[in-house]
């Protein structure tokens, strides 16, 4: 009798052991399923909203703020003007044009002529843009110039991002292209093919500066309508770059570019 019981109990326990084998295989085939489906998730790819709206304001020169030499003025719409068409080798890059916010950055820079963090977001959010550019040149050496540029997101939940180099000025404008590359890929998270180009140096573009001054009266009183000799080199090189910089409304011949691409 004793020796059924023990049979009876030892076939239960069995039973009992393999019913427990069976739960815990079960339970982790559907962890592992359910992490599956977790990792899944997680990996959906970011989607396109396309080219990301940007707006470029002059740059500040630290030498006019020091009430030093005056030499580095013509940079400060230089540099934007260099940015810009190195923006265009960009495609996800959409550039509000210059003429038209330059007359809201006036109102905005004030007679100090200087932005701050929230003056730019501010900017941006009125010209329905996503992000702002400004930056800052400084002379470092007998040939080396600091260069400091600062993404300001128009959205306060947005982290901005900063990019700075030391460099002769004939190397800046490349830099400014890598420098908006590495903007880019922090942005949208893609990987930026980095072409093999090389962008004019800053001390090319001093005329343009100069031109742009009296264009708009950053620093210099303005004399609009007069930038014809300006506008004539830069188109020889990229049209698109000269429709972004001047007003085809002051222009007539860039509003007949315009035109022409539309028909």
């Amino acid at each position: 009798m004793a020796d059924h019981i023990f049979k009876t109990w030892n076939r239960s326990n069995k039973l009992s052991v393999h019913g427990a084998l069976l739960a815990l295989t079960a339970l982790v085939v559907l962890t592992a399923a359910a992490q599956s489906s977790c990792s899944k998730k997680v990996r959906v790819a970011v989607e396109d909203t396309g080219p990301v709206r940007v707006v470029v304001l002059p740059f500040t020169v630290s030498s006019l703020k020091a009430g030093e030499d005056k030499d580095l003025q013509w940079a400060a719409m230089a540099a934007p003007a260099l940015l810009v068409k190195a923006s265009r080798r960009l495609p996800d890059i959409e550039i509000v044009p210059f003429w038209e916010m330059m007359p809201v950055a006036i109102s905005s820079a004030g007679a100090v002529r200087s932005f701050t963090d929230d003056s730019a977001a501010t900017l941006a959010n009125w010209v329905s843009a996503q992000w702002t550019i400004m930056g800052e040149i400084r002379k470092t050496g007998t040939s080396t110039y600091s260069m400091v540029v600062d993404f300001i997101p128009a959205k306060s939940t947005t982290v901005p991002f900063r990019y700075i180099k030391t460099r002769r000025m004939e190397n800046i404008g490349t830099n400014f292209y890598l420098g908006l590359r590495q903007w880019l890929r922090y942005v949208t998270g893609r990987q930026i093919i980095l072409l093999p180009v090389r962008e004019p140096g800053l001390q090319k573009m001093r005329s343009l500066g100069e031109a742009l001054d009296k264009e708009y009266g950053w620093l210099v009183t303005a004399e609009p309508g007069n930038a014809h000799s300006a506008i004539d080199e830069m188109l020889m090189e990229d049209e698109d770059w000269t429709k972004l910089m001047f007003s085809p409304t002051m222009y007539p011949s860039l509003a007949k570019l315009s035109q022409r691409e539309a028909d």
